[in-house]
């Protein structure tokens, strides 16, 4: 309670779950019997499945177009060291409102790990999903120089090697543009369908929350009626102030109304 901002509305919750806190916020907001003329969110302090749910259930409710803010961390506090969850994860699970019709066909599955720091955690996405094979989506050009070669060195970590590796098994995007991460998603997975149709994909965003504007804008798009998930390994506690400084304010239009 000390640490709610003076002078603002503050509306607590009391709930993790993404799909219970983000209803419960819009509601009290009365966002969806009185719609604004004009939305803005400011994405930095979301967690990332709550990011996900947020743009999901303001497509739903008839908000599709509405602006983002992202502000970018000058640097990252302890470098190639830092972690941004305290525990490793106790669940990993569909984030709601991005679970797919799965075919029981595992024969091409495929598993998309947009690349962060929390090389644990990608580890355990991993081990969630040992029938896919792998795909990474690196976040490049980076927000500094130095973060894309930091996670380079936390991937390294994992125990044992990358398995399953699909034949393009590495890409790029943008760390900062979630609208270049829809389309290199979109325009890599295509590829990949079209050498070998894709049975089940799972997407798993895991870097910066602008590349997970990105993982969302795609799935609505282009993966919500096919046999698509988003998996995201959940932890109870998470560390704070990860970083130091901001960088750049970003603000970027969001259309979900096609």
């Amino acid at each position: 309670m000390d640490e709610f901002p003076e002078g603002a509305e503050v509306i607590p919750f009391t709930s993790f779950r993404e799909d219970e806190l983000i209803v419960d916020l819009v509601q009290q907001l009365d966002l969806a019997e009185k719609p604004p003329a004009s939305l803005c969110i400011d994405a930095t302090g979301f967690m990332r499945p709550q990011l996900l749910f947020l743009m999901r259930y303001l497509a739903d409710q008839g908000l599709t177009r509405f602006d983002m803010l992202y502000s970018e961390p000058s640097q990252y506090s302890r470098k190639s060291e830092t972690q941004f969850a305290r525990s490793s994860a106790f669940e990993i699970r569909q984030v709601s409102g991005y679970e797919g019709s799965h075919s029981t066909d595992l024969s091409n599955d495929i598993l998309l790990i947009g690349v962060g720091y929390d090389h644990d955690r990608i580890g355990q996405i991993l081990a969630s999903k040992e029938s896919a094979k792998l795909v990474q989506l690196h976040a490049f050009p980076s927000l500094s120089s130095d973060m894309y070669h930091e996670s380079l060195l936390r991937l390294n970590r994992i125990d044992g090697t990358l398995p399953r590796i699909a034949e393009d098994q590495v890409f790029f995007a943008s760390a900062n543009d979630p609208f270049v991460t829809a389309a290199v998603i979109s325009d890599e997975i295509r590829k990949l369908n079209a050498r070998r149709r894709i049975t089940n994909l799972y997407l798993s965003p895991l870097a910066t929350k602008a590349q997970t504007i990105g993982f969302g804008l795609y799935y609505l798009r282009e993966r919500s009626r096919l046999p698509t998930s988003v998996i995201f390994p959940f932890s109870e506690t998470y560390n704070r102030q990860t970083s130091s400084g901001v960088g750049r304010i970003w603000k970027y239009p969001i259309d979900l109304s096609n």
